[in-house]
């Protein structure tokens, strides 16, 4: 199928070349790193961009097609030759070895060999600007050592590094040495942030200091409290001190570097700084900051991405199936921690780094800042309905000027789907309908008028404003109307555009022209984004999926959402807007293996799903009671958990077609902080849950045996296991 989104300005491809490497600095994940290396390494023609006075390399293909992603780009890459077309209109075609050598050296921070190329640079320039462009530079790497716990704090929460030397305190020319050397650090480069010996992270610079000529009085400024100073290093005439943070005083002065997020940070970092001696290029290294070769750091980089996915290697393995399937479900037995994953694996599949996924605190307090934002949640019940799940109506009390009510009107609401869904193209920072107003006032007048392409892009039509009207005057490029140009064969009602806009409405009369109008308001406010967007759906299998999800069932498959192979949209029944389901949102369920509902789980949504089981763990409970200290509880969890594990699945017992992993008690539910609380926990959560098994017909167990069982758990003590072998014995004794 060919694409037809081709680049409009080369604003556009500056967009397209930041997206690509955000890739290559491994802002997104792995995935996304590794998928541009292959492009970089493999394209034929690259253009040629300075941005943020740096220069940048990228393959044609990938930027001559608009907000260009690798999801995108791995469903349909386009023809290279259209594309090339599209580009000249900005750029010219030059070779020349002197940008193979550029070219090479750029690409050699990423472990890429090139050869001879062809470029595209702006037909404004020629090969020795770009040559002698100030931009061109080598990413440095550094070391960015800290000492101290507090400023270790405030680095990993605030993704700095700072330096911690002040004058007075230590020799005056060490200090002026580090400043020296921390004045070279530029955007871009790395920092590898380390505490004694030890890496932990590292860190894509984005702020640096500068050198200012200020001269300033510290003693006024403390005390008019003016903190204007947010960047550099700054003099005073009355202190040797320089700028870092003016809030707590002059002792907390110093000068700090900001960096996109601390990446693959681990707690427990085994990865050791060793051998940098040899790889020192600038500095020394006892100092706090100092710069090392290329290849070590990116060695130490490797050793970090490779400690941290094998630290996360279920999270991170389920997160990769959730990336390509776009939808699993987390099945187990109560207590497996189902629901307590989804959160790590939706942040792992959002690419959001800088979180010790470990550490559920840290997890939850990130998880919380993206609710409602990039993480939706919801729970299944058998009163849901797609009224409440995708879109329904709703009323609404109407009231005039002075608040009195008019009666009662119904309107489309979304449910959290489709919230979800358009929550993946919206960017928040921008308001709408602003973008809206301001638009119109951008083609008022017929003489202003815009030409923007349909929802199909397959044509176009005209669009323009006539100042104090209620609508928008369109008029198709292809229309046959024998009337004046000026003529709106399609008027489109403002009101209903903006409610449109928000997904509380649509244009009656001409929707489509309507959305195509939306569309161009967003790209002309880049008021449209492709995030990744997680849906949680806990308990999926208790409600009614038919009834919930609708026509929409079919739209959850990879290759029927909007940049998969087939894409399907649908019309919505009550706002009667079209609608698909985007690629960029992510489906996790969880489901409770023993629930008796489990068997009605539409077998339609089976098929889109992929399915995760969660076993319980007695590593999770050996690893909370060793974190408390607390070895005896650990023992007697040990225990516990053990022979329930062994009572469960003596034959004597299990029946029925659900094995272990379905029906074993979760580990959440042996990890307690005290002796009481994990009696309690056995007494109220897994005594109860045995007795329902018994009663469901799960397990097979006489009254004699579970009162036995029953009464040695609530002791936290275990009980003997009788097989079929143990009372043979028994017989052959007693005859």
């Amino acid at each position: 199928m060919d694409r037809n989104d081709f680049i409009e300005t080369r604003e556009d491809i500056v967009q397209n070349i930041k997206t690509l490497y955000s890739y290559l600095d491994g802002k997104v994940d792995s995935e996304h790193k590794d998928w541009a290396i292959q492009r970089m390494s493999r394209g034929s023609n690259y253009v040629i961009e300075v941005v943020d006075s740096q220069i940048y390399f990228a393959p044609s293909r990938f930027v001559g097609y608009v907000d260009n992603t690798m999801e995108k780009h791995v469903a349909n890459h386009g023809n290279g030759t259209e594309t090339d077309n599209k580009i000249k209109n900005f750029y010219q075609k030059v070779q020349d070895v002197k940008l193979d050598a550029l070219l090479q050296k750029a690409m050699s921070e990423y472990g890429i060999v090139v050869g001879a190329k062809k470029y595209w640079i702006s037909k404004d320039t020629t090969v020795d600007d770009i040559l002698s462009c100030s931009a061109v530079k080598v990413r440095r790497y550094w070391i960015a050592r800290l000492s101290d716990d507090n400023h270790w704090d405030y680095a990993l929460e605030n993704n700095l590094w700072l330096m911690q030397q002040r004058y007075d305190i230590q020799r005056n020319h060490i200090v002026t040495q580090l400043l020296n050397l921390a004045k070279e650090i530029r955007v871009g480069d790395v920092l590898l942030l380390t505490f004694d010996n030890i890496i932990y992270a590292y860190g894509i610079v984005v702020r640096c200091p500068f050198q200012t000529r200020q001269i300033s009085n510290l003693q006024n400024i403390v005390s008019l409290r003016q903190y204007d100073y947010n960047d550099g290093i700054v003099c005073f005439e009355d202190a040797p001190a320089f700028y870092e943070d003016l809030r707590d005083g002059e002792e907390n002065w110093g000068q700090r570097v900001s960096v996109d997020q601390w990446h693959c940070y681990d707690n427990d970092s085994t990865v050791y700084n060793s051998g940098c001696q040899s790889a020192l290029l600038a500095g020394n290294t006892q100092q706090s900051i100092f710069e090392v070769d290329a290849k070590f750091a990116q060695d130490k980089i490797k050793e970090l991405e490779k400690q941290y996915y094998k630290k996360y290697m279920f999270i991170n393995n389920t997160a990769k199936l959730l990336k390509s399937k776009h939808n699993i479900i987390l099945q187990g037995a109560p207590g497996t921690g189902k629901t307590y994953n989804t959160a790590a694996i939706a942040l792992s599949v959002l690419g959001i780094d800088g979180v010790d996924l470990d550490n559920h605190d840290e997890v939850m307090k990130k998880y919380e800042e993206l609710q409602d934002d990039r993480i939706f949640f919801t729970t299944f019940h058998q009163s849901l309905d797609y009224e409440d799940f995708v879109e329904g109506l709703k009323p609404r009390v109407q009231t005039n000027e002075n608040g009195e009510s008019l009666g009662v009107t119904y309107e489309p609401e979304d449910g959290i789907f489709k919230r979800a869904c358009n929550a993946v193209v919206t960017d928040d920072s921008k308001d709408i309908i602003e973008c809206i107003d301001d638009y119109l006032q951008k083609i008022k007048g017929f003489e202003n008028r815009r030409e923007i392409p349909t929802v199909t892009g397959k044509s176009s039509l005209y669009v323009w404003w006539n100042e104090g009207n209620k609508t928008v005057s369109s008029r198709s490029t292809n229309s046959t109307s024998q009337r004046e140009e000026s003529y709106s064969p399609s008027p489109l009602n403002i009101e209903k555009i903006k409610a449109q806009s928000l997904g509380k409405g649509c244009e009656n009369n001409w929707q489509q022209y309507a959305q195509a109008f939306i569309e161009a308001v967003k790209k002309e406010y880049h008021a449209k984004t492709d995030k990744s967007v997680v849906l949680i759906i806990d308990e999926i299998n208790r409600g009614n999926v038919s009834k919930i999800f609708g026509e929409l069932i079919t739209l959850l498959e990879a290759d029927k959402r909007d940049k998969g192979n087939h894409p399907i949209k649908v019309t919505l029944p009550y706002s009667k807007t079209l609608f698909g389901v985007p690629s960029n949102l992510y489906i996790i369920g969880t489901m409770n293996t023993t629930d008796r509902s489990t068997g009605t789980l539409d077998y339609a949504l089976r098929r889109r799903f992929a399915f995760v089981t969660l076993k319980s763990d007695p590593n999770v409970i050996v690893k909370h009671y060793e974190k408390l200290g607390n070895d005896d509880l650990k023992a007697i969890a040990i225990d516990l958990f053990n022979n329930i594990k062994a009572f469960i699945t003596n034959p004597k017992h299990l029946c029925g077609d659900l094995g272990i992993d379905d029906l074993m008690v979760g580990h959440s539910y042996f990890m307690a902080s005290s002796k009481e609380e994990l009696q309690c926990k056995v007494e109220f959560e897994i005594i109860p849950l045995i007795t329902e098994y018994i009663n469901d017909g799960i397990l097979t167990v006489n009254d004699q045996e579970k009162e036995k069982a029953f009464d040695a758990w609530e002791s936290l003590q275990p009980v003997q296991i009788v097989d079929d072998e143990d009372e043979d014995n028994i017989d052959e004794e007693d005859e």
